[in-house]
């Protein structure tokens, strides 16, 4: 065992403040124990993504391959990779399409019988891989197991707690009620990866995952811990807001995927009725203002 100290100043939301955490010694892994993949994929996440390996080192478990995806990073993700080069056990440095993209790449490279991806601005908590492991070792068909979690700030402020539910369609179809599965606290056995499909959706940019997860709930509801075991970090630059526009069309592109006839035609007459008023509110404008001026800024198309 080797020790992997905390860096100086730095705090870990759900770890202990300070010490050092013994992790195990690559390639001394007792081979007879179940191997975890993670998948990484990254981007210029230099400032998080030292966390996000520290919390995979400190779970203190012997087999795990840690596989990060990086589309190019231009900033301090490199330096942070190589310093922990020594437990990463493939690092595949290229442009990609998008986080999709990346993640599928890893999980191509995959051995092991449990996978997860953990986005690199996102971390594990204590004791987060033993309670995967005596969730499986009690369900021997068990194939899916989904925990809860806490989302924080950037600076690591508490802001809310996600409870574990069960991967059902009932569940899933609760998504607009701010209903949702805690990606980061989901792993599942390499046997439903591949039964599933064995990739995500690469024309999805933020709902990869719940279209994951209809698939995955097709064939098991999972095995539902209330046990936290991740966090996820959210802030004015995380992807989910920059992208926010793009979750109603995704949205009905996985309902219109998976049957979900009624949400579907509920969610399309929502859209309908945002572009009216939208489209009301551009026309008062345009009444109140000259319409080379709107155009001029941009509110207005060009004829």
């Amino acid at each position: 065992m080797v020790e992997v100290p905390l860096p100086s100043s730095h705090r870990l939301y759900g770890w202990p403040e300070d010490g050092a955490i013994a992790v195990p010694e690559r390639f001394k892994a007792d081979r007879s124990r179940p191997l975890f993949s993670i998948v990484i994929p990254t981007l210029n996440q230099g400032p998080y993504i030292e966390d996000t390996l520290l919390s995979i080192l400190w779970q203190g478990y012997d087999n795990v391959e840690i596989i990060v995806v990086d589309g190019g990073s231009t900033d301090e993700t490199p330096a942070v990779l190589e310093r922990y080069r020594p437990w990463i056990s493939m690092l595949i440095s290229e442009p990609d399409r998008g986080q999709s993209d990346a993640i599928n790449k890893g999980f191509r490279h995959a051995n092991g019988s449990i996978f997860a991806w953990l986005n690199s601005d996102d971390f594990y908590l204590p004791g987060a891989f033993r309670t995967v492991l005596a969730h499986f070792g009690a369900n021997p068909t068990g194939r899916w197991v989904i925990g809860s979690g806490d989302i924080i700030s950037a600076d690591q402020d508490f802001l809310r707690h996600v409870p574990a539910r069960e991967g059902s369609e009932q569940t899933l179809l609760a998504i607009e009620n701010d209903c949702f599965l805690l990606q980061q606290s989901c792993f599942w056995s390499a046997a439903l990866w591949q039964e599933a499909g064995g990739q995500v959706d690469e024309g999805l940019s933020l709902l990869m995952d719940y279209d994951l997860w209809w698939r995955f709930s097709q064939r098991c509801s999972g095995l539902v811990t209330q046990e936290k075991l991740a966090v996820m970090r959210y802030y004015t630059t995380v992807k989910t807001r920059r992208q926010g526009e793009r979750f109603p069309a995704e949205l009905a592109t996985i309902y219109a995927r998976y049957g979900a006839s009624e949400p579907l035609e509920q969610l399309v007459q929502q859209l309908l009725k945002e572009k009216s008023a939208l489209s009301e509110r551009l026309s008062a404008l345009e009444r109140q203002l000259p319409v080379r001026l709107l155009r001029r800024l941009r509110l207005l198309p060009r004829p």
